[in-house]
């Protein structure tokens, strides 16, 4: 028998009230392995009518019923109130309602002192009918000229003709460049300019077969034809690079980024770049990249596979680290992943992709914020979802978020 079936006998004898010895003692134990919590999901996917008391529609009733439960009370009534250990299996039990309900595992790390766990505050609304949604595919395209194309307005497998060259929207909203007379191009280069605003992400195909997935306000210039000899761009924000492989006379085309005061020269890679504020973070997943700084005397530095460095321009200071790029990728793929994340930082990408403002009522420096969450949830699920880990609270007013103790 697996782990998970193993599990999944002992979730059923623990809602039959059978639960005997060593397993009924450390029954409330198992929250903290993955393995139970996903013989628990399992089960409540199951449509059967012996498993339909499994069944919660929402995770605070799941939490509640698991907290709830005489089982449980029976196994904590032994163990102070306020006490850290009670604490701790408290917030294991949200975890697994998190993710049996809402596809969420999130906890909270802080420093201080342990708040009481379980209470939510209710998020507060100055109009009911208001809604905050996520983010979408929305982008617009500056022309050289200055007019602009609103790509959220045009649909799929959409040509936009445009002097020598046609702009292309795929039927997976994408967007790419090819030239109407193929074999005829011109010296000069001609730039185009995408924007992503609050609430907007897009992806781009550069002419040279370069794949880009832009997040929130991000800018992105580029040539609508590169030349022979080097391919530049210039970005602020946020985005994602699968950069081509191109080949003139049999040695490679450079293609360089400009950001801020940093130039990053690919040596044919995968990476994820990130300019918000006085900060730039290179990711590297794979392949090699070169970084120079403008007016700081750092030349040369290279990064290889899972190093990130992060350039300071108000200090000049670099600062070259290992790490997972999952965490600073995933947002590509739909997700918000956060390991040991500054709470301030965690509002910010939420404050980006919901195009809200968030105001803190409260310093909180000492929280960090661990998890993997869908960029797609309902604000206010995720919200409850931070605020159901204990210990930071959140009101909900129009397109502001206040944060507090």
């Amino acid at each position: 028998m697996s782990k998970v079936e193993a599990y999944k006998k002992l979730i059923r004898q623990f809602y039959a009230g059978s639960l005997q010895g060593t397993a009924k003692d450390n029954f409330i134990k198992y929250f903290e392995d993955p393995e139970f919590l996903e013989a628990w999901e399992e089960l409540m996917k199951q449509d059967t009518d012996e498993n339909t008391s499994l069944k919660e529609p929402d995770s605070s009733q799941l939490f509640a019923r698991i907290k709830n439960d005489d089982r449980v009370k029976d196994y904590l009534t032994d163990v102070p109130a306020g006490s850290s250990f009670k604490i701790k299996i408290f917030k294991r039990i949200a975890a697994a309602a998190l993710v049996l309900s809402v596809g969420i595992v999130a906890f909270l790390i802080w420093n201080q002192n342990e708040t009481k766990i379980g209470q939510i505050a209710q998020l507060q609304h100055r109009d009911a009918d208001f809604k905050v949604l996520p983010g979408t595919n929305k982008a617009q395209i500056i022309l050289e000229n200055g007019s602009r194309i609103d790509l959220e307005k045009i649909k799929g497998d959409t040509v936009i003709a445009h002097g020598d060259f046609e702009i292309v929207k795929t039927a997976d909203g994408s967007i790419s460049y090819r030239p109407k007379y193929p074999g005829k191009g011109s010296s000069k280069l001609v730039y185009n300019t995408i924007v992503t605003p609050g609430g907007g992400e897009y992806k781009l195909i550069l002419p040279d077969g370069t794949k880009v997935w832009l997040n929130a306000m991000t800018t992105l210039r580029y040539p609508i034809q590169f030349n022979k000899a080097i391919r530049e761009i210039e970005m602020t924000g946020e985005a994602y690079f699968e950069v081509a492989k191109v080949l003139n006379e049999g040695k490679r085309v450079p293609f360089i980024i400009h950001t801020g005061s940093q130039k990053l020269e690919v040596l044919g890679t995968v990476f994820n770049l990130q300019h918000y504020g006085q900060k730039i973070i290179t990711t590297l997943l794979e392949g090699k990249v070169k970084l120079d700084f403008k007016e700081s005397g750092l030349e040369g530095q290279y990064l290889t596979p899972d190093e990130q460095a992060t350039f300071d321009m108000a200090n000049n200071r670099v600062k070259k680290i290992q790490v997972d790029p999952f965490y600073f990728s995933a947002w590509k793929d739909g997700k918000f992943a956060f390991e040991k994340t500054a709470i301030e930082e965690v509002m910010e990408t939420i404050s980006r992709w919901y195009d809200v403002e968030v105001i803190f009522k409260n310093q909180l420096t000492d929280f960090q914020f661990s998890g993997t969450i869908s960029k797609y949830e309902d604000i206010n699920k995720l919200l409850q979802t931070i605020e159901l880990v204990g210990g930071i609270h959140f009101q909900l007013k129009g397109r502001r978020i206040y944060v507090m103790k």
